[in-house]
């Protein structure tokens, strides 16, 4: 997997202006990347700090994509994450409840009890 693959799956369905603003980056940065160019380590330290990005999977391609134990220590992040949710849940499709429900309960202990408090009920 190339560079680009990897920068687009971090980008996820965010619009390429949107996901510019998110890392601090002009857009211009974000498409000279999909075109082929290898990423600053400053995309990708921006990547790890805003996304919780693995470096080394950003890079090289191997490891997991997300630095789990780093983030999940931030209680902060954590705090965030459960606000956002809270705010944003009611709105979304089931497709989406669906992603995120599943990305999260692997990772974050913290959505499952807020699930089962009936705050994330569909």
């Amino acid at each position: 997997m190339d560079y680009k693959t990897r920068i687009k799956i971090i980008k996820g369905n965010r619009t390429l202006k949107d996901f510019a603003a998110l890392m601090g980056i002009p857009l211009t940065t974000i498409h000279t990347y999909l075109n082929g160019r290898e990423p600053s380590i400053g995309f990708v330290k921006r990547a790890h700090e805003k996304l919780n990005v693995n470096p080394e999977w950003l890079i090289t391609g191997k490891g997991p994509i997300y630095k789990n134990e780093l983030f999940c220590d931030d209680e902060n992040a954590l705090k965030s994450i459960i606000g956002f949710l809270k705010n944003s849940w009611p709105a979304w499709t089931e497709k989406e409840r669906c992603w995120f429900e599943t990305h999260f309960r692997r990772n974050f202990p913290e959505f499952e009890a807020w699930l089962l408090d009936g705050q994330g009920s569909k």
